[in-house]
């Protein structure tokens, strides 16, 4: 727990704003601070029930719904016999945690996710989106060796011109919601140990207003990963994996600060999502690089992974960050991903699930990004020098920088494996495993992008942070990526979408809370 006696230093004191310098004074029922999936979702629900109800939003415009969205109990998987069973995910995500989570929070999202997904495809299909299963086709039947995926992810699917947050935005607005961009968060206002609403600031004017909000605050301003500052202080391994940070909003920690000011506590776990596939240049480390790396779904597939001395060194079919976790005591924390000009076939025989997908899925969901869009990328970055070609191995391992010798005993081997269908090395299942035998070879060094932090202001059943003897702080929600006690040591990406899955969950939630509708 942090030691608020001794505050670090990004945290710093709470602002004082003297009276003079407030300009107005608004009156609400809720302010919802952060306009991304959470935050409109908290007003879109809360305007359906009836509460008066201010958003804020620092930027120009909302930030993007997540296009997949995961959840546990849909109309949609229903139809498609995905019945997941709730123990069983739960438990999945507790071992992923090391029970560091708290599983009375993991039990809500399973149980709660699809009403808030069906909810949502009622929504954006009277305004021509729809929802598909992300993982349509792909049941729970675990191939040998397999983790254990979960069918959760939803993917939209838009006509031109519309998008989740341009809906959400007009939806919250026709049912009387008011909505002000350009708007800061600078802190809560807390009276006889209430929480009964926040200063804020327009930006183009410098103007201060006071908000009276006799319901309540949604803090939902989507975590930190943009506050370098305090990446450094909380979580220096993730700064030292990445290549590269992909992030929606400004996500500087502002709401979390809040919360610590007004006597909330924080995870004492750090972390963030980390997706295992952005390249860096073939001279270049995590740490030492010119420039942000690139990122394309090719390295995310279960290739030839050797680390700087040209060994294999894990199992390449496992969850996205695993692999980062383990490059971070490799030389470099780095490593190179190899493969031959028969990736294409490779990848669809990979049969990948969520977002790492390159094809289709059988029951006609599409993927982020295909086969064709990553060649495109590859080609791109062959041509930048990013990635590396060759029609030998030794002269692949060459423009890499690592030892030629070793890697062709590597792919020798590797190609062993291929040949009798059993990986006695590693354990990765047969349909995972490919041959390098079909120049041009091709390689890359590769490490994580990181999409957002995960750990954020513990919180009780009712989206209410809690202090630290674990009292609710009466009047104050956190919901998002703001909020704690859902994830330990990793995200849980084989239950594809589950994080904005939990944030469009956990703002129904709270809204119905604050409305008396639970």
């Amino acid at each position: 727990m942090l030691d608020m006696e001794n505050r670090p230093a990004w945290l710093g004191e709470e602002p004082v704003i003297p009276e003079s310098e407030i300009a107005e004074t608004l009156n609400t029922e809720l302010l919802v601070v952060g306009a991304g999936i959470t935050g409109l979702t908290a007003t879109a629900t809360a305007a359906e029930l009836g509460v008066k109800t201010l958003l804020i939003e620092i930027n120009k415009i909302c930030a993007p719904v997540r296009k997949e969205i995961g959840v546990v109990g849909s109309r949609i998987q229903k139809a498609e016999n995905n019945n997941i069973d709730v123990h069983e995910i739960v438990r999945e995500m507790v071992m992923y945690g090391a029970a560091y989570v708290d599983q009375r929070l993991l039990y809500i999202w399973a149980r709660e996710s699809g009403e808030a997904v069906d909810w949502y495809a009622d929504l954006i299909k009277e305004r021509g989106g729809a929802i598909l299963t992300l993982q349509g086709g792909y049941h729970m039947e675990v191939k040998k060796g397999s983790y254990t995926k979960f069918p959760t992810g939803h993917k939209t699917r838009w006509p031109d011109g519309v998008s989740g947050a341009k809906i959400m935005t007009e939806y919250a607005r026709e049912l009387g919601a008011e909505i002000r961009f350009q708007t800061a968060f600078i802190k809560l206002i807390k009276e006889n140990g209430r929480v009964t609403g926040a200063i804020i600031k327009d930006v183009p004017t410098g103007r201060y207003m006071r908000v009276n909000a006799s319901k309540g605050v949604i803090i939902s301003t989507g975590g930190y990963i943009k506050n370098t500052e305090m990446l450094k202080a909380l979580q220096p391994e993730t700064l030292s994996m990445i290549g590269l940070t992909v992030s929606e909003g400004a996500t500087m920690g502002d709401g979390i600060k809040a919360c610590l000011w007004a006597g909330a506590v924080m995870d004492d776990r750090h972390l963030s999502i980390l997706f295992d596939r952005c390249a860096i240049m073939p001279d270049e480390t995590p740490e030492h690089r010119a420039g942000p790396g690139r990122t394309t779904e090719l390295i995310a597939q279960p290739f030839l992974k050797v680390d700087l001395k040209g060994k294999r060194f894990c199992n390449e079919s496992q969850p996205y960050d695993f692999v980062s976790h383990r490059a971070l005591s490799l030389p470099g924390k780095t490593y190179c991903v190899i493969f031959d000009s028969g990736y294409p076939e490779d990848a669809k025989r990979f049969d990948m699930a969520g977002c790492s997908r390159m094809f289709d899925f059988d029951n006609g969901a599409p993927c982020g990004h295909d086969i064709k869009e990553n060649t495109m990328r590859m080609q791109g970055m062959l041509r930048d020098g990013r990635f590396v070609s060759a029609d030998t191995i030794g002269e692949l391992a060459v423009k890499l920088g690592i030892p030629p010798e070793e890697l062709e005993k590597t792919v020798a081997r590797y190609n062993e494996l291929y040949d009798q269908q059993r990986d006695d090395d590693f354990g990765k299942e047969p349909h995972r495993l490919s041959q390098l035998r079909r120049p041009p070879y091709y390689g890359v060094r590769a490490c994580s992008f990181a999409l957002g932090t995960l750990d954020g202001i513990r919180i009780d059943e009712n989206m209410n942070a809690v202090d630290k003897d674990g009292e609710p702080i009466p009047g104050l929600y956190v919901c998002g990526n703001d909020s704690g006690g859902f994830f330990a040591n990793t995200y849980v990406n084989l239950a594809t979408g589950c994080c904005a899955g939990r944030n469009m969950t956990f703002a129904r939630r709270a809204a119905r809370i604050i409305a008396g509708k639970q």
